[in-house]
């Protein structure tokens, strides 16, 4: 199911409209909870296809997921008319700008679009944020990293939450490590 974060310039309407000009039509409406963004759900009227608009404000930003029959077109032309942002281009720009990491959008964007299933290149990038000399960029990167909640994180950071040298980012990484192995656990948080 491919994630495209989009622009807050791209609103509920917008997409609405996307939506009827491709076959979709309006299905459910998720509010906003504790545990989940906010979700409105248009889907083909044979119910093969789904377009999902999330507005995380937690990551501070607005995403569609496409599943379905129609997933491929729709992301191609979701990121064409919508101006969507996807995994690709997010690390195409950094593979260009590095620096470009620093801002918190991205850093989240990063989190919100990581596949799933683990990803080498997605994870070296966190990687180089989780290990970053800004203690307030590796507090931005613990946060975003638990959207794809990969395994692989945890050994990361453990090593984060005994040895990191700011004492804020020492114990967010304990509370991530925690949550990480409820999650992975099969616990809720």
């Amino acid at each position: 199911m491919p994630r495209i974060v989009i622009e807050d310039r791209v609103t509920r309407w917008k997409v609405s409209c996307f939506a009827a000009d491709h076959g979709l039509v309006f299905y459910d409406k998720v509010p906003e909870s504790d545990a989940n963004p906010e979700e409105v759900i248009w889907a083909s009227r044979d119910g093969a296809t789904r377009l999902h608009r999330l507005e995380d404000r937690f990551a501070g930003l607005a995403y569609l997921i496409l599943d379905g029959e129609e997933e491929a077109s729709l992301t191609t032309r979701a990121i064409d008319e919508l101006d969507g942002l996807s995994l690709a281009t997010l690390l195409i720009a950094l593979a260009a700008d590095p620096d470009a990491a620093r801002a918190f959008p991205v850093i989240a964007a990063l989190g919100v679009l990581a596949p799933p299933a683990f990803e080498p290149h997605v994870f070296a990038v966190f990687s180089r944020l989780l290990a970053d000399a800004d203690p307030s960029l590796r507090g931005k990167a613990l946060a975003a990293a638990a959207y794809p909640a990969w395994p692989e994180f945890v050994p990361l950071m453990t090593a984060m939450a005994s040895d990191d040298p700011d004492p804020d980012v020492r114990e967010r990484a304990a509370v991530a490590v925690a949550a990480f192995r409820r999650h992975l656990a099969g616990e809720e948080s």
